[in-house]
This record gives C-alpha cells, structure tokens and sequence, in this order.
C-alpha cells in the first residue's frame, strides 16, 4: 500500500459523506480510545501508483474510463485480521466500479508487467475487493460489545442518509506515513 493509491469518496458535500466521517472519528474516539487513525470515508480503486506519476494526469485517466453513472451501493459491514480491512463496509462490485478500477491498474500499476491486460483481468476477478473501512487498527478479534456498537451506529447512520450515492470524488493519496496525515495530490469531482 505505501506509494500513492487512487481513491473513490462519495461526493464531498453529501449527507452520507459527512455522515461516514464522523462515523470514522466517533468509532476511533469513542470504541478505541483515539488510538485509531482518523481518514476520508473511500474506497481503494488501486494503489501501487509509482511516486512519480503526475497527479492530475493520474485523476484525469480515472474519470475517463468511466462510461456510465456511478452508482455505489454498501450492503453490509465486515470484520478481518487485516489493519487496514478491521471494520469495514462491503461495497457492490458493480461492472462500472470494477472497469474505473482495474484501467487505473492497468495504466499506472502494471506498467512494468509483461501482460498487464491478462494480470489486471485477474486481479478484477479474484483480488479486488471494494470497501470502505471504518476503523485502521492492529486489534483482533474485535469484541462483541465493539460490533453490537458499530452495528447499531450503522443502522441508524443508514436510516438517516440511505447506503448509495452516484458519481463522487476520484483522489489521488500519498499513502506514506501515518494515516490521519495522508495528503491529497489530486483530485476530480465526477
């Protein structure tokens, strides 16, 4: 993940952005005493951007593969050893996700594969999981009295702004360094 990572948020000033930043910062305070990185709600497109990709290209390409609206639906919230998978929302893997995703791959992360075609087609298929973690943290397992929490948040963060939104912000992150401290380089409004 170190490198730059493109990035998809719902769109800056919807209700369900803020609504899952606030999510993220009451989580982190209030579940794990602070200790838990604070971050813009998104999903992961694709990291393993080089260093040196120019940043506004970068934001540029991702926005032109897409051929239909963005529509994203979040179905349920998931749990995984993983730091940066912890708590964290299923995302649908909708065709159009799946192609704004895998051509960023394809064009920044593969340049150096040999068939970056048949590579990507199967990262798409077996690897490429969107979702937007809730919480980065090295704590497994999550305790009971932690999801029945989460949970609860979640249907009512649901009930008051719904679990889609269409088109939204395509960023790109340096993801170096600590979390809360990840700076945008770029970014496009869909």
């Amino acid at each position: 993940m170190p490198g730059l990572s493109l990035w998809l948020s719902p769109p800056p000033s919807s209700p369900i952005y803020n609504a899952l930043e606030s999510l993220i910062t009451q989580i982190s305070d209030d579940l794990f005493g602070g200790a838990a990185p604070n971050f813009s709600p998104h999903i992961t497109l694709t990291s393993d951007i080089p260093l040196d990709a120019d940043p506004a290209a970068v934001v540029k390409y991702a926005a032109s593969t897409i051929e239909e609206k963005l529509e994203i639906d979040v179905t349920h919230v998931a749990y995984g050893p993983s730091y940066f998978k912890k708590i964290y929302l299923r995302v649908t893997k909708t065709p159009e996700l799946v192609r704004l995703a895998g051509e960023s791959r394809r064009k920044y992360a593969y340049t150096a594969v040999e068939d970056a075609e048949v590579t990507a087609r199967e990262w798409e298929v077996h690897e490429y999981d969107p979702h937007i973690s809730l919480v980065y943290s090295d704590e497994w397992p999550i305790h009971k009295d932690k999801k029945i929490d989460i949970e609860a948040r979640l249907e009512t963060l649901f009930g008051e702004v719904g679990k889609t939104w269409l088109g939204g912000r395509i960023s790109l992150v340096k993801t170096i360094g600590p979390a809360d401290k990840w700076p945008v380089l770029a970014y496009k409004d869909l």
